[in-house]
C-alpha cells in the first residue's frame, strides 16, 4: 500500500538528552500509560472463573505478564514500522513518544526488543499449554500474529482500516476468554458476552489514537476507521464504542451474564462524557484522547471486574 517514505533531509538528533537513562527510554517507549488494556482483559476471564471454583495464582501471574508482554511487543513493532514507512516523522505534532524520530533509539532495537516481548509471552504460553492444551496454544498463536501483523507485512492490518474491529476482538474478547480458560480450560459463550464491555473501550482506545492521527494517515495513504469514514462518521463510531460498554454491560446485566453489582461502572460516566465532548469539539483537544480513553477502559474495568468479584462472593 502507499506509505511516504522518510525524508532523508531531515536531521535528527545522535543521542537521547543527557540524563535520560535507557530504562527511562524503554519505559516510554513501550507506552505504559497503555498496559492496561491487555492486564484488565485477563483480571476480568480469571473472574469470572470463580464460580466454577476455579483460581489457580500461577497460572493467572503467568497469563496476565503474558498478555502485558504481547501488548508490548505489539507496541515496539508497531513503532519500528510506522517509522520506517515514513508515518512518524518529526512533522507529526501527535507524537506522545517519538523515541525513534528524534534517534533517542535506534529503530532496529525497538524491533528486536518487540521480538524479545514475544519470545517471553510465549515461554509463559509453554507452560499454559502443558496445562490447558490445544485452546491455550490457539489463542497464544491468534494473539501473537496478531500482534505483530498489526503494522508488520504482509499483513499489516492497521495500514487497511482493520485495526479497530481486530483489536476489539483481539484485545477485548480473546483475551478475556484467556483469562477464563487459564482457569476453567473451557471457552464460554457467557464469558464471550461479559467481554464485550471491555472489548469496546480498548477499541475505542485505538480509535483515539486514529482520531488523533487523522491528517497524517491521509497524507501518507494509510486507510484507518477514521479515514474511510470521514470525521462525521468517525466521530459517531468513538460515541458508539464509549457509549457500547456501558449498553453491553446493562445487557450482560439483563441477561444474567454479569451480576448487578457491575452496575457501578456508571460512576465513570463524567469522564466518559467528557471524552465524548473532546472528540467532539475536535482540533487540539483530540491529541490527549487516547491516553484518556485508556484510563477510562482501566477505571471502568478495575470496577466492571469489582463488581463481578462482589457478585460472585454473595452468591
Amino acid at each position: 500500500m502507499p506509505v511516504v517514505a522518510p525524508s532523508p533531509s531531515i536531521a535528527v538528533p545522535p543521542s537521547r538528552p543527557a540524563g535520560l537513562p535507557p530504562w527511562r527510554l524503554w519505559l516510554m517507549a513501550v507506552r505504559p500509560f497503555s498496559l492496561t488494556a491487555s492486564a484488565i482483559p485477563v483480571l476480568l476471564g480469571t473472574v469470572l472463573a470463580l464460580p466454577s471454583h476455579s483460581f489457580l495464582p500461577l497460572p493467572f501471574l503467568v497469563a496476565l505478564v503474558g498478555g502485558v508482554l504481547l501488548q508490548i511487543g505489539t507496541n515496539l513493532v508497531n513503532s519500528y514500522y510506522d517509522y520506517r514507512n515514513g508515518l512518524d516523522t518529526p512533522q507529526n505534532k501527535g507524537h506522545i513518544q517519538p523515541f525513534l524520530v528524534l534517534g533517542w533509539l535506534p529503530a532496529r532495537s525497538a524491533l528486536m526488543g518487540g521480538y524479545v516481548a514475544f519470545a517471553l509471552a510465549a515461554l509463559g504460553g509453554f507452560y499454559l499449554i502443558a496445562i490447558r492444551g490445544w485452546i491455550i496454544a490457539l489463542l497464544g498463536v491468534i494473539g501473537i500474529l496478531g500482534g505483530y501483523w498489526y503494522t508488520a507485512g504482509p499483513v499489516n492490518y492497521k495500514y487497511r482500516g482493520l485495526g479497530v474491529p481486530l483489536v476489539f476482538v483481539l484485545m477485548g474478547v480473546l483475551m478475556t476468554l484467556g483469562g477464563y480458560v487459564v482457569q476453567t480450560g473451557r471457552l464460554s459463550g457467557s464469558v464471550l458476552l461479559a467481554s464485550l464491555p471491555v472489548a469496546c473501550l480498548v477499541a475505542a482506545i485505538l480509535h483515539g489514537n486514529d482520531l488523533r492521527d487523522a491528517n497524517d494517515d491521509r497524507a501518507s495513504g494509510v486507510v484507518s476507521l477514521t479515514t474511510w469514514l470521514g470525521h462525521r462518521g468517525a466521530v459517531a463510531l468513538y460515541d458508539f464504542l464509549v457509549a457500547g460498554a456501558y449498553a453491553t454491560t446493562l445487557l450482560n446485566i439483563v441477561l444474567g451474564t454479569l451480576p448487578a453489582w457491575t452496575v457501578v461502572v456508571a460512576v465513570t460516566l463524567p469522564g466518559a462524557f467528557h471524552l465524548i465532548r473532546r472528540v467532539h469539539a475536535g482540533g487540539e483537544l483530540v491529541i490527549p484522547v487516547e491516553p484518556l480513553t485508556a484510563r477510562l477502559h482501566l477505571q471502568f474495568g478495575l470496577l466492571l471486574t469489582a463488581g463481578t468479584l462482589v457478585g460472585v462472593l454473595l452468591g
